[in-house]
């Protein structure tokens, strides 16, 4: 037998390999930063005049108590407390740049504006949460030892913590998930009290959400962020829980001409261009956000450093 036509002698008339019609996403974190009341929103710097947005502390509202004051005794003047906390807002940006043959051959469809355009959105709302995350680590209280794991207790005695030092919630969590596992694992272990027989724990044990919100526990809403940094050469991760006051935000709305190559996205937040290189046959998709995280009152949150 010979000049059989079968797969391996049609060479020039084969691919080695075909793309699938459908395309996976890596990994990665792309939760963002939640609206929640311990996540203050300070404002835009839009037309301010600066960069920089000043909140102010004041002492007020029951921070000093009266003195007792004898009959007809002037009484003396109380220092009013104050300090305040500066936002700094920054740009951030990034681009792709494919050539003119990738983008030609490109048979994922991935290559293209709607899609570059898609991920500035997404990539804006997860360097605001990276922003968070590398923030609340900051806080002057923690609990934990370094090296060990997470451990319910560690979690009861941030707020504990944050109780102590008079603040009012709602309260949020920011945990590493390697942090969150330890704790749900300590949880779903524990031989004895009223945590074993509670309902909340049972319903944190049951639901395994991967990243984002984990759901209310022990009066903490709860999230999860692989963004949360190390701490101690690596050794540690440092998440935290904090009251509001903890942490402020601001950010400011991009700026617009009419270009036809732009295009401002989630609601004036996001600036995504197309810029032309013809002489290189490149295009690049360029995305920009402005905006800044910063530590307000350091004792409205407590750190949670434990092993990573």
């Amino acid at each position: 037998m010979a000049n059989e036509i079968t797969f391996s002698s049609l060479g020039d008339l084969t691919t080695s390999e075909r793309l699938a019609g459908i395309h996976l996403l890596l990994l990665a974190d792309r939760t963002a930063l939640p609206q929640h009341p311990a996540c203050i929103y300070a404002g835009s710097v839009t037309g301010s005049g600066s960069n920089v947005i000043k909140v102010p502390h004041a002492g007020l509202m029951g921070y000093d108590l009266l003195s007792v004051t004898s009959e007809g005794s002037q009484v003396s003047n109380t220092a009013l407390t104050d300090s305040s906390t500066q936002i700094t807002v920054a740009r951030y940006s990034k681009v792709y740049q494919p050539g003119d043959t990738a983008r030609i051959v490109d048979a994922t469809g991935l290559i293209n504006l709607d899609t570059f355009a898609m991920d500035a959105i997404v990539s804006q709302a997860s360097t605001m949460l990276n922003l968070a995350a590398n923030v609340v680590d900051d806080f002057t209280a923690y609990q934990g030892t370094s090296g060990q794991d997470a451990t319910f207790a560690n979690f009861l005695d941030a707020i504990t913590t944050l109780e102590t030092a008079s603040a009012v919630g709602p309260l949020m969590g920011l945990l590493h998930s390697i942090q969150w596992g330890d704790i749900r694992k300590d949880v779903a272990s524990a031989s004895g009290g009223a945590i074993q027989w509670n309902q909340g724990s049972q319903a944190m044990i049951n639901a395994m959400k991967g990243l984002g919100y984990q759901g209310e526990f022990c009066g903490v809403s709860v999230y999860t962020s692989n963004r949360v940094p190390t701490a101690n050469s690596a050794a540690d991760r440092a998440g935290a829980i904090w009251a509001p006051g903890g942490l402020v935000w601001a950010d400011a709305n991009v700026p617009y001409d009419g270009d036809p190559n732009a295009y401002v996205l989630l609601n004036g937040k996001v600036l995504f261009e197309r810029a032309r290189s013809a002489t290189y046959g490149l295009t690049g998709y360029v995305s920009h956000a402005y905006m800044g995280v910063a530590k307000a009152i350091d004792a409205a949150g407590c750190a949670i450093i434990t092993d990573a």
